[in-house]
C-alpha cells in the first residue's frame, strides 16, 4: 500500500495538471459529503426581506441570495451533492452496462448475439441525444434515480463499442489460447483474462464522461427537465435565476462558474490519463 501511494505521489508530481484537477474534485466531493456542516445557512429557508442580495456584501450570505431570499452558497453546496450523486451513478452504470455488452458482443463475434447487440449500439449512437433524453424522462420521471438511469442509458453505447473492439483483438492472443488449453471456460476467460486487459483502456474516458454528465444534468435541470423542487441541484440553482439574468446575474452565474471549474478539473485529469494509457501519446 505504501509503495502504491509513493508511486501515485510520483505520478502527481510528474503531472501537475492531474494533481490540480484531483485536488479540485476532492474539495468538491468533501463539500458534497459534508454539506450539512459546511453550508453556512439552511438552503431551503427563505427570507423575502433579503431577496436578490448582491454577492460579497454580507458575511452571512457570501454569494448573495436568490429571488426569495435563500442563501445561494448553501444551495450550491447542497446542489453539488445531488449533481454528483446523479452523475457518478450514471457514469458507473454506463460503464458496467457498456463493458458487459462489449465483452459479450466481442466474445460472440461473429454471431447473431454480436449482430443484435451492435445494431442496438448503432441505433443508440445514431439517435438524437436530446430527443432520447426527453423520451426517457417522460417514461421514467424526474427523480434522482430516473435521471441517473437516463444518463446511463445515454452514455453506455461508446463503452460497448470500444470494449468490443478490444475484446476482438485480445481473444485471439496466445495467452487466451493457452487458457483455453488449460480448461478455462468462456466466463473465466472473459472476466479474469480479457476483462483485465481491456478495462484499463476506458479509464481515461470516465472523467470526460463525468464532465459531460455534469453539464447535461445541469442543462436538463435548468430547462425544468431535471430534478424537481424541493430537491436542489446545480442546474436547478441556475434555473432559479433565469428570469433575472439581466439584472441579478449572480444567481445563474455563480453555479455556472462552479460547473465550469468542475468540468475543467475533470478534463485535466482525463487528458493526463489519456496520455498515460495511450502508448502512442505516452512519450
Amino acid at each position: 500500500m505504501a509503495e502504491k501511494m509513493k508511486r501515485f505521489g510520483k505520478f502527481c508530481r510528474k503531472n501537475p495538471s492531474f494533481a490540480i484537477g484531483l485536488v479540485i474534485m476532492v474539495i468538491i466531493l468533501i463539500l458534497a459529503v459534508f454539506a450539512e456542516w459546511i453550508a453556512p445557512n439552511d438552503p431551503y429557508l427563505n427570507n423575502p426581506k433579503i431577496s436578490l442580495m448582491k454577492p460579497f456584501t454580507d458575511w452571512q450570505y457570501p454569494l448573495g441570495t436568490d429571488y426569495i431570499g435563500r442563501c445561494l452558497l448553501s444551495r450550491m453546496i447542497y446542489g453539488i451533492r445531488t449533481s454528483m450523486i446523479i452523475c457518478l451513478t450514471a457514469v458507473a452504470g454506463a460503464v458496467l452496462l457498456g463493458v458487459g455488452v462489449g465483452i459479450i458482443s466481442g466474445m460472440s463475434c461473429p454471431g447473431k448475439t454480436d449482430s443484435v447487440l451492435m445494431r442496438i449500439v448503432d441505433v443508440q449512437m445514431g439517435y438524437p441525444f436530446i430527443v432520447l433524453v426527453i423520451i426517457l424522462i417522460s417514461l421514467f420521471g424526474q427523480s434522482i434515480p430516473s435521471l441517473a438511469l437516463v444518463l446511463a442509458l445515454s452514455f453506455w453505447a461508446p463503452y460497448a463499442r470500444n470494449i468490443r473492439g478490444s475484446v476482438m483483438i485480445q481473444k485471439d492472443a496466445d495467452y487466451i489460447a493457452a487458457a483455453r488449453l488449460m480448461g478455462a471456460g468462456k466466463g473465466r476467460i472473459a472476466t479474469k483474462y480479457i476483462g483485465r486487459e481491456v478495462i484499463p483502456g476506458i479509464i481515461p474516458v470516465v472523467p470526460m464522461d463525468l464532465s459531460s454528465a455534469i453539464i447535461i444534468e445541469s442543462l436538463l435541470s435548468y430547462m425544468g427537465l431535471g430534478v424537481q423542487p424541493p430537491i436542489i441541484s446545480l442546474g436547478s440553482v441556475m434555473g432559479d435565476g433565469k428570469n433575472y439574468i439581466s439584472t441579478n446575474w449572480w444567481i445563474t452565474a455563480m453555479p455556472g462558474f462552479l460547473i465550469v471549474i468542475m468540468t475543467i478539473a475533470l478534463t485535466l485529469m482525463g487528458d493526463v490519463l489519456h496520455r498515460q494509457f495511450d502508448p502512442k501519446l505516452r512519450n
